[in-house]
């Protein structure tokens, strides 16, 4: 790719990546669409002109996943949820193309059961099946709840409520029993800016607005991993060794590129968390209170508020609205950990982790792609 792509302002390259296209230059424009995407990964238009490319080059799978990501982008800005909400220009393309992005959809997913029935057999698969069929539209089925509404995938047949019983999980006790020590480690890292990192992300020019509030100085969530997205954080792991060998000896919801997330869960003075949603009722959430100061809770929509008690752990569905604050003068810590929902079978953890793992490859088309796809276009 020429300099001058490199140097453009977005539109300049997205016109660029055109230009590229129309003279059947397809490396040059998947060059210069990498280039655009990694400054506005959002960009709906830049994932479309991508899409045209990969097909004219006859890489029509990763063609349709570019696409998906036009289609996912632009839903969140507020295109193509509807043929009303797509210019008219473009309302044949977007028609075709949900068709395909289905249909491919639907291919992964049938994959995905077909390989963990053939590990598990159909009897153990059932409630699987049942809640892929659900995930694609093809059945019928949701939260009894008015307040539940997860963000990605929901999985019935699982005991309904916004909170369960810790003690589910054998491991619980284990952390419990390490509470002091756990306690000692969170506090040590605590004031320490250099080691906190902000848990919520947002792309440039995105507000906080709706996802924090208060009246504190500084509101603020911050967070010190161990895990995030799946990743180990080494160096915080050494930093806390007692927290990390109790984490490295339970059961984690392991899944690629999404779990575990376990941190430090620090919630500054004077902070809100605004009312939100989980993305899945296969994985709950789980708090260790160690710092608590008054006026500080948790609000589960359709269970109440939650006053955490240093000690006292609590597990509860976030697919169902929630919200916390503190209102104190002091931070609120605790190990924060997202697990498997305790009433899952351990054969529907495993398939599930094959299948959202499936699903996210299909859904997420990142920079190591961009090298394999301009290779492969020469």
């Amino acid at each position: 790719m020429n300099a001058s792509a490199v140097s453009a302002t977005p539109a300049e390259q997205l016109h660029l990546a055109h230009a590229s296209l129309r003279s059947g230059q397809l490396g040059a424009a998947a060059s210069t669409l990498r280039s655009l995407l990694r400054v506005q990964p959002h960009s709906a238009l830049g994932w479309l002109v991508l899409g045209d490319t990969l097909d004219r080059a006859g890489l029509k799978r990763d063609a349709i996943r570019a696409r998906a990501a036009a289609l996912r982008h632009g839903r969140s800005a507020g295109w193509f949820r509807n043929m009303e909400t797509t210019p008219e220009p473009w309302r044949p393309v977007i028609k075709d193309l949900i068709a395909d992005v289905n249909r491919l959809l639907y291919d992964t997913v049938a994959g995905g059961l077909q390989q963990v029935i053939a590990a598990h057999g159909a009897t153990a698969m059932r409630r699987v099946a049942h809640a892929m069929n659900v995930y694609i539209g093809r059945v019928q089925d949701r939260p009894y709840s008015p307040h539940q509404a997860p963000k990605f995938l929901f999985f019935p047949g699982l005991e309904e409520g916004p909170f369960h019983d810790p003690n589910l999980h054998p491991w619980s006790a284990r952390l419990v029993d390490g509470y002091d020590r756990i306690r000692e480690e969170a506090l040590a890292v605590l004031h320490d800016a250099a080691a906190l990192e902000s848990f919520l992300t947002f792309q440039p020019g995105q507000s906080k607005t709706g996802y924090l509030g208060g009246d504190g100085a500084k509101p603020a969530w911050d967070a010190f991993f161990f895990y995030r997205h799946g990743k180990r954080y080494n160096a915080n792991h050494a930093r806390a060794p007692f927290t990390s060998a109790l984490l490295e000896d339970i059961e984690r919801c392991e899944i690629e590129g999404q779990a575990p997330e376990i941190c430090f869960s620090v919630l500054q003075p004077g902070t809100r968390i605004m009312p939100h949603y989980g993305v899945t009722n296969t994985r709950l959430v789980y708090h260790l209170p160690l710092l608590v100061p008054a006026d500080c809770a948790l609000h589960v929509f359709g269970g109440g508020e939650h006053a955490w008690r240093e000690r006292e752990p609590v597990l509860f569905d976030d697919t169902f609205q929630h919200e916390a604050w503190n209102r104190s003068a002091l931070p609120r810590i605790v190990l924060l950990m997202d697990c498997w929902n305790p009433h899952l079978r351990p054969e529907e953890r495993s398939a599930m982790r094959v299948l959202v793992e499936l699903i996210s490859a299909y859904q997420d088309f990142g920079d190591p792609d961009f090298e394999r796809v301009i290779a492969a276009i020469g």
